[in-house]
């Protein structure tokens, strides 16, 4: 979808934008089970031929730790919260393509405890749906081994 500069910041300011969440299983997770993502590329598609911008959550319900995930129709790889960002990278009214972008957020991920990828220019294809798995899957297990490296290192200290 084209959008401009500043029509993508004033709608993302503004949240006018679609929100959708999905609670996935750890197990759904560490198996890479697709369902999940090619739901969330699915509402994207649906809210993008709509003309409208979309952002999916996608939870992990029963993770040692809050993790979350989302797919995002964006114009950067800046996560919607940094959307008065966009100034810094467009021209005003600059017209742009969105594209698709995966965001983690947890806490136990890395010193930012947010991590952003891009996952397409366009509609998700089963390759880049396996991708994004993918990357949900590590990010997920790193987060898990920060976490159990931070309990020993409290242990130790103890």
């Amino acid at each position: 979808m084209k959008i401009t500069m500043n029509e993508f910041k004033d709608r993302i300011e503004n949240g006018d934008f679609n929100q959708t969440s999905l609670d996935v299983s750890k197990d759904d997770l560490l198996q890479e089970d697709l369902w999940s993502i090619n739901k969330a590329s699915e509402q994207l598609k649906k809210d993008l031929d709509a003309g409208k911008l979309s952002q999916v959550m996608i939870h992990v319900v029963d993770a040692e730790f809050p993790i979350d995930f989302y797919l995002e129709s964006d114009i950067i790889n800046l996560p919607f919260d940094d959307a008065k960002k966009v100034i810094h990278f467009f021209e005003d009214n600059q017209e742009v393509e969105t594209k698709v972008y995966l965001s983690t957020r947890c806490d136990e991920l890395n010193a930012s405890k947010f991590h952003i990828d891009h996952i397409s220019d366009g509609d998700v294809t089963e390759a880049q749906a396996k991708n994004a798995m993918a990357i949900m899957r590590g990010n997920y297990e790193t987060s898990l081994e920060n976490m159990n490296k931070k309990d020993e290192a409290e242990k130790e200290a103890k």
